[in-house]
């Protein structure tokens, strides 16, 4: 066994497999092998030096080999051709001229721009492979802290078929990344971080093209008592057959969580009764696997004061979401994580009897009067405010100003400002100010 330095990079979350040299420096991996190689490169007393990963045995490499004279100047890298370990020349055994490398080190950008790399293919080199672990979609980190840590980890959607992983291997010769593969990121090679909240918090994420089906969410129609739900729910059931529907639930909370149970998928749209679905709408809209699980909102039209916005639209629920909130603030979806999704799912046909024109307007200027103020939420409560246009457009003012009125008298009650959740208060209130 030659007598040259040795360096083996300690990746932590792996299986450590011992050096086969008396005395190895260990350095913990940092960023990249550049960056860990110019923190140690002047601590190299000989000619040349191995510098290896930790999960790499090299019990089948040639650890007596010494270059050939035209090859003396060349980083020599060993890297993996077993069908297991993938394609990628880009290796984790070097051995290092360490007089060239200090030369060109200053102009080194990346690893793989040093002047001359000799790339060896081995069919035998043994690595510590990359565990597979299936995630729900409802929440992918769930999966990924609960497994057992490692360097790297994939993760797919148990709805792809498992085999659909590519043989891919990440390289070390650069900064750390996120590696996902097809349209909806259902396949995702991910590094090990001890705490995340979304996969967006990597600093560097390449996609790959990939084919495979990614799974249509469940379609809930929900209604209560609207006068035009049978013929809504008959449209969208003959459009989508897959739709179904929850009706006549006692309770805002429960009406959400019955339907969060009826669904088969991990995220389902709810269509609420009175959305005029757009015809460009098409609920092939697929959560975002990188985010941190959420709700997403989508725009709908307000035919009375024309706004657009998510007021009354339809809602991509997470339903691991639904079933924890049972506490819900003012609203029940805005009491999770959500995003929105500025794509017009239709109009909001709400203003369809005196009641229902009213309460609507009471409840989202309620809301409107109670979030932190921004020039969109102002903007939004001086239209409800005003006379719109159509059917019940004074009703509809008319629940606007008397929720304005409710919250000037009662702000500070909380208590008070969660009354107007249920639907049976509301109906109260609304009978009263007749």
């Amino acid at each position: 066994m030659t007598g040259f330095d040795s360096i083996q990079v300690r990746f932590k979350h792996t299986k450590h497999i011992p050096s086969p040299f008396a005395n190895t420096r260990q350095v913990p991996f940092v960023g990249s092998y550049l960056t860990v190689l110019k923190s140690v490169i002047d601590d190299v007393r000989t000619e040349y030096f191995w510098f290896f990963a930790n999960f790499m045995d090299l019990k089948t490499v040639d650890l007596d080999y010494i270059p050939e004279q035209h090859e003396k100047d060349q980083i020599h890298v060993w890297y993996n051709t077993h069908p297991l370990g993938g394609t990628n020349k880009e290796g984790n055994v070097f051995l290092i001229p360490t007089k060239k490398f200090k030369e060109q080190l200053s102009s080194l950008k990346f690893l793989r721009d040093f002047k001359d790399i000799n790339y060896h293919p081995h069919n035998n080199l043994f690595q510590n492979w990359i565990p597979k672990v299936g995630f729900k979609l409802k929440d992918p980190y769930e999966a990924y802290y609960g497994s057992e840590p490692n360097y790297y980890k994939w993760l797919h959607n148990i709805d792809i078929d498992a085999g659909k992983i590519p043989n891919f291997f990440p390289s070390f010769w650069e900064d750390v990344k996120l590696y996902t593969w097809g349209k909806t990121k259902d396949i995702m090679l991910v590094p090990h971080r001890d705490s995340i909240k979304q996969f967006y918090e990597f600093d560097k994420i390449v996609n790959y093209d990939l084919e495979y089906e990614s799974k249509p969410m469940d379609i809930i129609f929900l209604s209560y008592d609207e006068p035009n739900a049978d013929d809504n729910w008959s449209k969208l059931k003959e459009k989508y057959p897959r739709a179904k529907r929850v009706h006549g639930v006692q309770g805002r909370t429960l009406a959400y969580i019955t339907a969060a149970s009826v669904s088969e998928t991990d995220y389902f749209f709810a269509v609420f009764p009175t959305i005029d679905i757009d015809d460009t709408f098409d609920f092939s809209f697929q959560p975002d696997r990188l985010k941190e699980p959420c709700h997403y909102i989508f725009h709908c039209k307000n035919p009375v004061n024309g706004l657009e916005y998510g007021h009354r639209a339809v809602i991509l629920y997470n339903k691991k979401l639904c079933f924890d909130t049972t506490r819900p603030g003012l609203d029940f979806t805005l009491s999770q994580a959500h995003t929105v999704v500025p794509q017009l799912c239709g109009i909001s046909n709400f203003n369809v009897s005196p009641e229902i024109s009213w309460r609507v307007a009471f409840r989202e200027v309620l809301k409107l009067c109670a979030m932190k103020p921004t020039v969109e939420s102002r903007y939004r409560l001086k239209k409800w405010c005003e006379l719109g246009k159509g059917k019940y457009a004074l009703l509809v003012q008319r629940g606007a100003l008397d929720a304005v009125e409710y919250y000037r008298q009662n702000k500070h009650d909380e208590n008070a400002l969660r009354l107007s959740y249920e639907l049976d208060w509301l109906k109260q209130k609304f009978n009263s100010t007749s």
